[in-house]
């Protein structure tokens, strides 16, 4: 079968339950496509093929056996600032080449409890302070829509293996939208969950009250799936009130972005749900973007100490980064974060009265490399600083034929809601296509 890659979870599944497929000829076809197609597209940085191709044949055999858990034999990936037992946690920078991880973070035990099967681990914009994936030390990744064209970031590699059908499923990292701006670059779906709820044990942090763990995949149904084995989900509540923001509403976006978002808006509508308008006076995204960045390059150094003791290990433009920030006095400091706390409340208190709120992902598609917009979190890092979920999904293309994107962020907790609207929506919007060159 040489489409196996473009094989859902569940299609997977039950190709494997009536013997249509093997575990081990699905990670086969995987390394396949990673060895034709990586060398250009730099997703990975790591590829375990020994231990994938030992787990394929245990899955093999809980499926003879009757006994397969809920993920068994499909083949995920994961950021390379998480902890995989054997592989080096390098975190997309080159002083931690060596940082070889002694044992999984417990987000990839929880995977390989499902039965999943991990490939390796995949390429970032370096230390996650970034949204380009523009890697001096672990290479260049790209888009797989555009060659040359940036797949966003910070877990740029995950969006692009997903996208290019190097694994089913990806694990990322959302500091300031870090799951989502990828997953809307390269025109998948990802999730920022509610901040706690997926363990963060064994994970290379970047700002810790802004982190979190969320899976991209490409369907709204493998990403729930994928999600469902990292953390339990509430009942779903259904979601019957969406907000739209007017500060969203009144930023400088590109126009397909801009009927992509109103698309969105009318076809919730079409579906039942009130969308309706709410100021928000408190939210200034411009000053949200500047302490929202400092915040997290302030923190860095923090979780990076091997650039005090290595700096030649980071590069220039992460260094200066840090220097920039370093700028800012505790005044200044404090200010910036009454900016976010601000935001979060206002977020907060939307959510009081809708269930959800729907925004643009990104102000726009994806940039040639060496062009990274200062934009490009604007509308992501808003729930990361209120800690609320927030789901991507593709909304369409942009005037170059790359993929734009919407984002319905929630309640806390309500991860499962999210979903259940999501694909509504998708089932409405029904713009996602995998790359033509990598169908």
């Amino acid at each position: 079968m040489t489409d196996v890659h473009r094989l859902s979870i569940a299609a997977l599944t039950d190709a494997y339950r009536r013997g249509a497929l093997t575990p081990r000829a699905v990670v086969d076809h995987y390394l396949g496509r990673i060895d034709a197609y990586d060398p250009v597209l730099r997703a990975y940085t790591q590829v375990d093929r020994t231990a994938a191709l030992a787990a394929a044949d245990e899955s093999g055999r809980r499926f003879l056996a009757g006994a397969p858990a809920a993920l068994e034999g499909v083949p995920v990936a994961i950021k390379a600032n998480i902890d995989v037992a054997g592989l080096a946690t390098n975190a997309g920078v080159a002083a931690r080449r060596a940082a070889v991880a002694m044992r999984d973070a417990e987000v990839v035990t929880r995977l390989r409890t499902a039965g999943a099967i991990v490939l390796g681990n995949l390429n970032m914009h370096e230390a996650a302070l970034g949204a380009s994936t523009d890697n001096e030390a672990y290479g260049i990744a790209m888009n797989p829509h555009r060659r040359g064209y940036s797949p966003g970031g910070s877990s740029g590699g995950s969006g692009v293996a997903v996208a290019a059908g190097l694994c089913v499923a990806a694990l990322g990292t959302d500091t300031l939208g870090s799951v989502r701006i990828p997953a809307a670059y390269n025109g998948v779906y990802g999730l920022k969950p509610t901040h706690g709820l997926v363990p963060d044990t064994g994970l290379v942090s970047l700002a810790a009250r802004l982190d979190s763990i969320g899976p991209l995949a490409r369907s709204i149904a493998d990403l729930r799936a994928v999600m469902a084995a990292l953390a339990p989900l509430a009942p779903a509540e259904p979601i019957g009130k969406v907000a739209r923001l007017s500060v969203v509403d009144a930023h400088d976006m590109d126009p397909a972005v801009q009927r992509a978002y109103a698309l969105a808006a009318d076809l919730l509508e079409g579906l039942g749900v009130k969308v309706q308008h709410f100021a928000a006076p408190d939210i200034d995204l411009v000053k949200i973007r500047l302490a929202g960045f400092v915040e997290a390059a302030r923190e860095a150094p923090l979780h990076f100490p091997e650039v005090a003791s290595d700096p030649g290990g980071f590069s220039e433009r992460f260094r200066s980064y840090l220097g920039f920030a370093a700028k800012f006095d505790d005044a200044a400091m404090a200010k910036g974060r009454a900016t976010l706390d601000a935001a979060a409340a206002r977020l907060r208190a939307v959510l009081l009265d809708a269930e959800a709120i729907l925004m643009p992902t990104a102000p726009q598609g994806a940039f040639a490399h060496g062009q990274a917009p200062v934009s490009q979190a604007d509308f992501t890092g808003l729930a990361n600083i209120a800690g609320l979920p927030a789901l991507s999904l593709p909304a369409g293309w942009d005037g170059d034929g790359l993929p734009v994107a919407v984002q319905l962020v929630g309640r806390p907790g309500s991860e499962a809601a999210l979903f259940d609207l999501a694909a509504r929506l998708d089932a409405a919007l029904n713009a996602y296509a995998p790359p033509p060159a990598y169908a």
